[in-house]
């Protein structure tokens, strides 16, 4: 029986090499990452070590304190070679892209979208790994194309670590739509042995283009960017099922009036809502960590019946794509089979799931 792979199926590739060296290239380097050092160090280290050793054997005090001064002046500069080594593979970074191409929202916006990714990633990365797929249309399909997408990331990740074994940082630079991405997050978890660094595309025209947002692991900070509204019921809905909206754009009334829309549509009882007080978050770590912690804190303190917690759940998404990969990782991770997400279209001025919510 032969096995035919279809062409849609997503597949890693090299884009290759970055601005940033892999491993020790020339002089410049070796001193850079203290391989130099530690070589010099320990060559005095052991020269005056055995002199000091003769010395000792035969009784001649005279440049006894000298040779010993020199074995600690070799010994501190072989920790100094160390300390090199050590921030030089911290340094150490390998990107992987992850693309989702949703045709129906703009083919020119998406591939500018992966340029830009690729761009920001040999600029900072060793070694760079790409997995893209194109989305069918087709819902069943769709899903089973991201879920591969997935493991593919998770491939990429092994491969990084065998690419680049230095490598303390893998960066992840996600483009794709919401709802996309958080299904990718849940399949991705956040129980990973390297750091992972979700990248968000700036709003502004900085550069690089993509910034370190938050981290796939799961962080807990102080910092409570956004307001929680009181838990909602949803007229007529049914109380096992409900939604979690985040308005990251202020959009105010216009972003809930066409969530409760949704949720009755849907059958949706119960609806929390958190919202940004501004139209943009701050573009730092901290402030997206803020967000993705005051969401599941928010989520895992409501006031739900039990029913509720064990029944269906929606989360309504805007923003940035790297918090909808982080919310998935941190929210869905234990039970996928519970969420569906949902994005906004604004062409056909409707929300959209992914995947298919039960019974369509």
């Amino acid at each position: 029986m032969t096995t035919v792979e279809r062409s849609d199926t997503p597949r890693l590739t090299v884009v290759g090499a970055g601005e940033q060296p892999v491993g020790a290239q020339g002089l410049r380097a070796l001193v850079a990452d203290g391989s130099a050092v530690i070589a010099v160090g320990g060559l005095v280290a052991g020269t005056f070590l055995t002199e000091a050793g003769k010395s000792l054997m035969t009784g001649e005090k005279p440049g006894r304190l000298g040779f010993v001064v020199a074995v600690v002046v070799g010994l501190i500069v072989m920790a100094v070679g160390f300390w090199l080594r050590h921030r030089a593979r911290m340094g150490l970074r390998v990107g992987i892209i992850v693309n989702a191409v949703d045709v129906h929202r703009g083919r020119a916006r998406a591939e500018q979208r992966n340029q830009q990714a690729e761009r920001c990633s040999q600029g900072s990365a060793a070694v760079t790994l790409k997995a893209e797929i194109e989305l069918s249309g087709d819902p069943v399909r769709d899903r089973e194309l991201v879920d591969l997408l997935a493991e593919e990331t998770l491939r990429a990740t092994t491969i990084a670590e065998r690419l680049a074994p230095d490598a303390a940082h893998v960066n992840v630079i996600p483009t794709m739509p919401l709802h996309v991405a958080f299904w990718l997050g849940a399949r991705l978890g956040y129980t990973h042995a390297q750091h992972v660094a979700v990248h968000e595309l700036r709003q502004d025209t900085g550069s690089p283009a993509f910034f370190a947002a938050t981290s796939l692991r799961a962080v807990d900070v102080k910092a409570a960017p956004l307001t929680v509204e009181r838990l909602e019921a949803v007229d007529g809905g049914d109380m096992t099922k409900v939604a979690l909206a985040l308005d990251l754009q202020n959009r105010g009334d216009q972003f809930r009036d066409a969530v409760v829309k949704a949720c009755g549509e849907r059958g949706i009882g119960w609806l929390l809502l958190l919202r940004n007080e501004n139209r943009l978050l701050k573009q730092n770590m901290k402030t997206f960590n803020g967000v993705i912690s005051q969401t599941c804190n928010a989520w895992d303190t409501a006031p739900l019946p039990a029913e509720a917690r064990t029944g269906h759940h929606a989360i309504f998404l805007s923003g940035p794509v790297a918090i909808a990969v982080a919310l998935g990782a941190r929210l869905a991770a234990p039970t996928p089979g519970q969420w569906t997400a949902y994005t906004f279209n604004p062409v056909a001025n409707v929300y959209e799931p992914f995947p298919a919510p039960p019974n369509g």
